[in-house]
């Protein structure tokens, strides 16, 4: 049972990869990069340089929305324009939604910035 098991599983991770990375590319602004893992069920976003995923994460606050924000995972506070994003839960309209609050206020951060 384990093996089939398995190739369920990897279609459905395969299939919410997919559809996080629709949802990055649709409400993100122009120019993010979005990364393509091999293994795990983590995204790894790439905003623009200069831009700061620490102003995002408190901008989301009021908004009931809190991101990985990338330089937690460097000891020299490097990645500051990243941040991780998991798809493992199954994908609901409240788990969109969320997604698409973060790339509307990267793009309000970014266009503040101009």
């Amino acid at each position: 049972h384990y093996e089939p098991h398995l190739r369920r599983m990897r279609t459905q991770y395969q299939r919410r990869r997919g559809l996080m990375i629709d949802w990055v590319t649709r409400y993100f602004p122009a120019g993010t990069r979005c990364s393509r893992p091999q293994g795990g069920f983590m995204l790894w976003v790439e905003l623009p340089e200069g831009f700061d995923t620490l102003k995002l994460n408190r901008l989301l606050l009021d908004q009931g929305v809190q991101i990985a924000v990338g330089s937690i995972f460097s000891a020299s506070g490097k990645y500051r324009n990243c941040l991780r994003m998991n798809y493992a839960a199954k994908p609901t309209p409240q788990i969109e939604d969320a997604v698409r609050k973060v790339g509307m206020a990267a793009s309000k951060l970014l266009a503040d910035s101009v």
